[in-house]
């Protein structure tokens, strides 16, 4: 309805200044017939009256029927009297009355005329000899604009057009100019009313779509089937409208990443202090224990307990290597320093040799159950540091007795392998936190352990570096642990 009434208001308004332009024009052109007309066919039939003078100057009078022919073809095409006539006013030629011409191409002597010399109102002089005169008749008192020019010793040429015939002229000239006027203006108001219609209705189209657009809805368009100014302004705007939208639509991607940007620092910085705390936390009492027995040492204690002293400071020491080490490295995979040489290699040798190695001595039963030969690509250094960290971590939590296994199994193109111990599920609510730096799930934070909780945090870190995933569930019987390598390229 809003839009109804501003197309009706912006039509209106279009039409009544286009109307009223062309009402203004229809009256200046009738008063400037009405008042400058006549006065335009005297001055045109002034220029006409002198050329004509100047022909009939020019005749050879000896050449009879040259002359008449001549005269006949100025009164018949102008419709102007001319004479010609001596000194003594004897009427040589004219074309006033019917078969005069005739008589006079005959010679008929019996056939005689005078010249008339009229009642003279306004005169002007023109070169050449040319005079121009405005002068009544006086037997009928009409009223004639003539121009006359003695032509040789005794002859005189006189063109004359009678003034009432140029105003009839005008005035029929300006009776038909009016009816044309008011006929185009009635077409005019008629076209006009169709125009401002047709222009009204996409202009308030665009009006209203342009303050959704103030208002950030880019969903309206212009249906427009024209390719006027009026159609390519409706494009401009449809296609305003189109970049905002996507301006806007990006402004909101980029609000949104802008948010997980800040979510994600903050989180970083979570971590970074908890982090620091248990860097802080692990760091604290071998430090403090180290310093208690220097200072026991410092004391010269008794010579029984010397050597324990120096143990403990020894271990404690090589304790603290091990953690900034392991920091290190965790720091070196999480930032890309360590470049990866991918190659092609046994996955099944290298985890039967890992089982030897980490479980020499314990009382843990192992078995590797991945196919011998079976071939990955990645970096053989850093998946022998995943192995090592997810073994480690299956010997923690495997009580004495129990199994420990590796596996293969193919999943979307990839290669997994599966490391499973024996022993207690791990709670689902754990699972996601296991993978964080210094996360123990038995919160105890033993002496006696050498393990941090960095294993898998690297675990994470060197399957980033190879753009592939790792994991853990539950099985009926204990935890199962995997990552995804690359198969190598037939």
């Amino acid at each position: 309805m809003k839009i109804k009434a501003l197309k009706n208001k912006l039509w209106f308004n279009i039409f009544i200044r286009i109307a009223v332009i062309f009402v203004v024009f229809v009256l200046v052109l009738t008063i400037s017939n009405v008042t400058f007309l006549v006065n335009f066919f005297i001055s045109k039939e002034k220029t006409a009256l002198k050329e004509q003078l100047i022909t009939v100057s020019e005749l050879d009078f000896s050449q009879t029927r040259q002359v008449i022919n001549t005269l006949t073809e100025i009164n018949e095409k102008y419709n102007f009297d001319v004479e010609i006539y001596n000194s003594q006013g004897a009427i040589k030629f004219t074309t006033h009355g019917g078969q005069m011409l005739d008589f006079f191409e005959q010679n008929n002597g019996r056939f005689a005329m005078s010249h008339e010399e009229m009642r003279v109102l306004e005169s002007e002089i023109l070169s050449d000899g040319i005079i121009f005169q405005s002068a009544v008749r006086r037997f009928d008192k009409n009223e004639y604009l003539l121009c006359k020019k003695q032509i040789s010793a005794d002859l005189f040429a006189e063109v004359r057009v009678q003034k009432q015939l140029i105003a009839n002229s005008a005035a029929i000239a300006n009776e038909f100019i009016i009816i044309i006027s008011v006929i185009c203006f009635v077409i005019s108001i008629v076209w006009v009313l169709i125009f401002a219609r047709k222009f009204s209705k996409p202009i308030a189209t665009m009006n209203e779509i342009t303050k959704d657009m103030a208002k950030l809805n880019f969903e309206r368009r212009i249906q427009v089937k024209r390719t006027d100014e009026i159609g390519q302004l409706a494009g401009s705007v449809n296609e305003l409208s189109a970049s905002l939208s996507a301006a806007l639509e990006d402004l909101h991607t980029t609000n949104a990443k802008l948010k997980s940007d800040i979510e994600l620092e903050r989180q970083l910085d979570v971590m970074r202090r908890g982090f620091v705390a248990n860097v802080s936390h692990e760091l604290k009492t071998p430090i403090s224990i180290i310093s208690g027995y220097a200072e026991g040492l410092k004391l010269n204690i008794n010579p029984e307990s010397k050597e324990s002293y120096c143990n403990t400071i020894i271990e404690e020491s090589q304790r603290m290597n091990k953690l900034v080490l392991s920091i290190l490295e965790l720091s070196r995979y999480e930032s890309g320093q360590i470049p990866l040489n991918r190659q092609i290699f046994d996955i099944s040798e290298l985890c039967s040799d890992m089982l030897t190695r980490i479980f020499a001595g314990k009382d843990i039963n192992t078995e590797n159950l991945i196919p011998q030969k079976t071939l990955a690509f990645a970096d053989e250094l850093q998946i022998e540091q995943v192995l090592k960290s997810l073994l480690e971590n299956a010997a923690a939590h495997t009580n004495k007795g129990g199994t420990v296994t590796t596996d293969s199994l193919l999943t979307d193109d990839k290669l997994r392998i599966l490391v499973t111990n024996t022993g207690e599920n791990l709670s689902e609510e754990l699972m996601p936190q296991i993978w964080q730096s210094f996360f123990r799930g038995d919160k105890s934070h033993k002496r006696d352990s050498s393990r941090f909780g960095l294993g898998l945090s690297i675990v994470t870190a060197v399957m980033k570096m190879h753009g592939t995933s790792c994991g853990v569930y539950n099985t009926a019987n204990g935890v199962c642990f995997w990552f995804e390598l690359e198969l190598p390229k037939k």
